[in-house]
């Protein structure tokens, strides 16, 4: 019989980001070590580093969902070290972490969601079939985008348990975090 262990709900729901990890260490601190803790409404790559951080267990999201639905793909750095300078920019979206392939720029581009993806997706469709399923509102569309989403965060996931195991998961979250919040403040001073 497995023992069970704690559910919480109710972020991702209006609190703010910056006011996220203080109620995270509040709930976490009065909750016994050696049950597993599981959480909903928290999805976007810094909050899942943000709750792991803060000793969650279990994510339960609608994350990979909602954006597939929307026509994203993510395409966010898997960098070991977590660095996010290293990511496929869109040319017309100034995010970090997906482009939307609903958008006319990808009518006629012939390469993968991300080049260096193993998914069935990328290894066997372009940009511009994926775009041309959506315009024609292709079921099709939404099972291809979605295999790539799900690949995709669950490699992340597998790069941040080596981070864990290899002692660089501080590291890999600092790195993570200011990589993308320098990119956000630079695309603000742009802009």
């Amino acid at each position: 019989m497995v023992d069970a262990g704690f559910w919480i709900g109710g972020f991702g729901l209006g609190e703010g980001i910056d006011e996220r990890p203080a109620l995270l260490s509040a709930i976490i601190d009065v909750l016994p070590d050696e049950k597993p803790r599981m959480i909903s409404g928290l999805g976007l790559p810094e909050e899942i580093l943000e709750g792991i951080d803060a000793g969650i267990d279990l994510f339960d999201s609608t994350y990979i969902y909602s954006l597939t639905l929307g026509g994203f793909a993510l395409t966010f750095s898997l960098d070991k070290s977590g660095n996010q300078y290293k990511y496929q920019k869109s040319p017309i979206e100034s995010d970090l972490t997906k482009i939307n392939l609903r958008a006319k720029i990808y009518r006629k581009d012939m390469s993968p969601i991300l080049g260096n993806c193993t998914c069935y997706t990328c290894k066997n469709h372009t940009k511009a079939y994926i775009n041309h399923l959506f315009n024609v509102h292709e079921m099709l569309a939404q099972i291809l985008l979605e295999i790539h989403n799900t690949h995709h965060y669950l490699t992340f996931f597998h790069v941040i348990r080596e981070a864990i195991k290899d002692g660089r998961f501080e590291k890999f979250r600092q790195t993570f975090i200011e990589s993308r919040r320098a990119h956000y403040e630079r695309e603000a001073v742009c802009a």
